[in-house]
Order: structure tokens, then sequence, then C-alpha cells
């Protein structure tokens, strides 16, 4: 199969298909209005501007060389450009700087500029979290309220607002809207283990189905030359996404189906398992195999381009992703690749994996206006423009008259391989859009494709769907009287659980020692795990 290297996909790649309906530090009171009292104070003239420079209706928003904003985001592409932008510019006259930063450094790159107030006019991204809203914006102001530009200027937006379980997910404790709704359809499982069946046959073994199996598997692709290449030293058997390592997620293997904050589905209630026995015995496992030198000695130190770069020369047997072509460097084709979806674990046993959504996903912090931005509302309806329905195939697939086409009651897509060389890049899912950025399609959207490729989500979905948690950890908004104390611990509960899981699987703490362990669960509450737990409405901690 040809290789390539593949850009990054985001966790949430498959949001780009449909939607199932169903700082700086400042005084509040020096904050800016609500929007209650900003479009109160607008204004709309003889031509129909607002303010003197938004056209209220129709297209484009202003006038050539009126206005801009920047957007900071999280993003992978290398080029910085990408088509369906240049294409709202054209459409809307919106001038868009954007500022693009890897994951791995975009958190720390934010917290500098809001720090100094330096900021963007928008923020945007994966590095966006709950905590941000409560903080920045109903704490601080820098993050402005939306709700009421939504209302006037965005017919989009707001029918999105009014779709089953949306607004109310959107709107914050102190009842406003801070941020430009993402909600689209989702896999029920984000992140899993993919192996690669090609090695499978190399070493003559059959698919796992428990975790001794799976040991054994690892071993050998580890002893023999599983890729096949003449040298028997060069395979790494088991790695990991370095952004999304969802390692915990295998202690479901062991009867405690996890998330990376250690919340975990225990008879489909939510509880604590980051301090479990179950946990401590997965843990204790993993642990095992890392000694044996079957875990990428890199796991807990190297950064998405060593990941890939690793996964492109054939060096993994099994890796923990999105989709296996993030790190093998395959392209999708119209048949199965050589990976496979490995299934449920220890099934026989109480194996189980968390089901991350019941196939759709509200994300409520994914894009902001701060208060540097002037005429938020040009922003807003910037966005309500791209969630028009071609923008949003454009954003998605690829731009319409160009990689699709309307034909009947859907619209056709066809291979982009057909175009001209020096095109095809341009218009590549990873070129359209920066996909941290929301985006949005209508449920049931049809897409006609000749040749469709390899749906390898939907073929995990149904692989694991047996195997699945019938609940999913709920979403919750942090009460207003709470926000300085979650605040204050949250970051460093989430961040002690995971640094720790890294020592006690590479070794440096001794899982299986009761000392070490007792010192870890005391860390986790002096730290402040139980009014962690309290303010997320968790009351049970798993023993």
């Amino acid at each position: 199969m040809k290789r390539k290297k593949s850009a990054l996909i985001l966790a949430m790649a498959m949001c780009a298909i449909s939607f199932a309906a169903c700082g700086k530090d400042k005084d509040p009171a020096d904050s800016k209005p609500s929007t209650s009292e900003g479009a109160a104070a607008d204004t709309v003239d003889d031509s129909g501007k607002v303010n003197g420079l938004m056209y209220k209706e129709g297209l484009p928003l202003v006038d050539e060389g009126t206005y801009g904003f920047s957007i900071f985001v999280d993003d992978s592409s290398e080029s910085g450009e990408f088509y369906m932008i240049d294409e709202f510019k054209k459409q809307t006259n919106v001038d868009v700087t954007l500022k693009l930063y890897p994951n791995e450094t975009a958190k720390e790159r934010l917290n500098l500029d809001l720090n100094s107030g330096d900021y963007s006019d928008v923020i945007g991204g994966w590095i966006l979290s709950d905590s941000m809203l409560l903080t920045y914006g109903v704490q601080q102001g820098v993050f402005i309220p939306l709700e009421d530009y939504f209302e006037k200027y965005c017919p989009n937006i707001s029918a999105i607002l009014e779709l089953p379980g949306v607004r109310e997910q959107m709107t914050a404790p102190d009842g406003h809207i801070y941020t430009i709704p993402y909600v689209c359809d989702d896999t029920t499982v984000g992140y899993s283990p993919y192996i690669n069946g090609r090695w499978l046959e190399n070493v003559g073994m059959e698919m796992p189905k428990t975790t001794d199996e799976f040991e054994a598997v690892l071993k050998a692709f580890k002893e023999k030359d599983a890729n096949g290449n003449g040298d028997a030293s060069d395979e790494i058997p088991f790695s990991a996404d370095p952004n999304n390592l969802h390692i915990e997620a295998m202690a479901g293997w062991f009867g405690m189906p996890m998330n990376k904050l250690g919340v975990a589905i225990q008879d489909e209630k939510v509880v604590y398992g980051g301090i479990s026995s179950t946990y401590r015995e997965f843990l204790s496992w993993f642990n095992t195999l890392y000694e044996q030198g079957l875990i990428d000695t890199e796991i807990f130190t190297q950064d998405s381009s060593t990941w890939e770069g690793k996964g492109n020369k054939d060096m993994y047997g099994v890796s923990i992703a999105y989709g296996s072509n993030e790190f093998s460097g395959i392209e999708q084709e119209v048949e199965k690749g050589e990976f496979d979806v490995l299934p449920v674990l220890n099934t026989d046993k109480g194996g189980k994996w968390m089901r991350d959504t019941n196939g759709f996903s509200v994300f409520r912090a994914q894009a902001v206006i701060t208060d540097n931005a002037k005429n938020p509302e040009i922003i807003c309806r910037w966005f309500d423009n791209a969630f028009e329905l071609e923008n949003g195939i454009g954003c998605s697939r690829g731009p319409v008259d160009v990689i699709t086409f309307k034909e009947g009651d859907g619209y056709r897509a066809i291979d982009s391989k057909t175009l001209p060389e020096d095109q095809q890049e341009k218009v590549g899912w990873s070129n359209l859009w920066p996909q941290a950025l929301p985006k949005y399609m209508p449920s049931g959207f049809k897409y006609i494709e000749d040749n469709p490729l390899y749906d390898e989500k939907k073929a995990m979905e149904k692989i694991y769907e047996p195997d699945l948690t019938e609940s999913v950890v709920p979403s919750f908004w942090v009460g207003l009287d709470s926000i300085d104390r979650y605040s204050d611990i949250a970051t460093a509960v989430v961040d002690y659980f995971s640094q720790q899981q890294a020592l006690f699987v590479t070794g440096e703490l001794d899982v299986n020692n009761d000392a070490d362990w007792k010192s870890y669960v005391d860390g986790l509450y002096a730290l402040g795990l139980e009014d962690w737990l309290q303010i997320r409405g968790i009351e049970t901690v798993a023993e």
C-alpha cells in the first residue's frame, strides 16, 4: 500500500460529516456591556448598514477593505492556507488573519497571550475548556456573551441552538452563551487501539481476545521481524497518540471503563475510578508490558510528528488513535487497509469500553469572541455564513462545483485525484478549513459517492457496540459559587492523575508498592479531589 505523511486528524474529525438532530486581570465591572446593551445600541442607516459598517442582510457583509479580525487556533496545517477561508473572503469581504499553533504548544502560547492582554479577536480549537469559559467569560469578561448577536443577526446559528438540548448545553450558569456552537454527528467511540493485520499474519497469530493473548502478540511483534523488512529489532509493539494517549481506557478490559480524567462507568453509574483497585490492576499489567520492552519508550515524551514519523516507517504493531491513518501514513482506499480494529478484550470476564457519545456531540468550548474584537456582530455573521449548507459542505467534504456537485436531493463527491495535481492538495481535507473550528452539516445530509472510501470508524463502531457501556459521562456546568474553587483545583487534579500514571507505567513509582500507591491517592485528595468530584456531581469513588 502507498504510504505518505498524513496530517494530524483531530479528535473529533467525524464532525466533518453531519449533526444528528435529536486573560487579562481585570475587574468584571470594567468589562464590555452585555450583548443586550450592545445590540440595543445598534443603528441601521439608509444603506442598510449596521453601525455604518456591516450590511444587515445578504452578502457581502462589509465593503472591501473595511473590516478584518484575527483567529487564534490550534491546527496542524503545514501550509497555513485554507481553501474555504479564501472563499469566505470572496463572499463576505472580511479579512481573516489566522494565528496557527500546533496543539502541543498552543495552550502555553494562549496562556501567554491571555496574561499579556495581547490576544486575538477570536480564540478557537481543542485547547479551550469549560473552566476557561467560566474564568475568562463569566468572571472576567474577556470572552463576551454572544446570544443577542445570534438572535439579531445569525439565523443559522439560532436554528442550531433550537435543536434538542443544544441551547441548554451551550448556556453558561450566568445565563449567557459565550461560544460559537459546534454541533455534529459523532462516533460512539473516539479513540481506540488499531492493530496491524499484516504483522499478525507475518508472526502467524490470530486476533487477540484477551489481555494474555494480546501480550503474547506484542511479544511476537517484538521478537520476530513483524514488519518484514529484514530487521527484527526495529518494531515497536505498542504506542499511542501523544495528544490523546487514552491509556486508562484500557482499564475497561479489567472492568473499569474510564476516560482520561479518571471518571469511569461502573454498573452504568458514573463513578471516579482513578484510585480504584481495578485501575491499579491495569497499571500493574501495563507496567509489565513496559518492562518487557513492548511499549514505546517515548510514549509519554514524544510529540505528534515523532509519533507519526515512526508510524510512517511501519514501526507500530498497535497504536491508540482516532483512526489508523493518523499514524500509519497509509492512504484511505475503497478496500480496508492493513490495520484492523483491536476488539474489546476480556469480554468474557466483564471487559467493557466506555461509550463516548450517543451518536452526536455538542462542543460548547470551541470558539469564543474576545473583548479585543471590534464589531463582534460581524464575526458572528461571518461564522453564520460559514454554516450555510454549501459552505458547510465545502468545509467538511470539499468545495461545491470543485469536489462536490449538486445532484438530485444530495451532492455527488468526486475523487480529488481526478483534479490537476497542483489542485489536489489545495482541496485535501486538512486544507479545507481549520478543523478545530466550528462547522456544521444538517442531519441526514446525502453524499453520493461512486467509490466511497472504506469507513474505518463505522467498522470500529460495529465491532465495539456490543461491548460498550450503555451510559455516557454527562456534560455539566460548574455552579457560579464554585467557579473559583474549581479553577484552583481542576488542572492540578487532572495533571497529577496523568503524571502519576506515567510514573507507574514506566516503573519510576512501583504501583505494586502499597506506600507508593497510598502516596498517589493521598496526593490526589490533597489537591482537592473531593471538591472536584462534588462540583462535578460524582458521588461515588470506586474502591
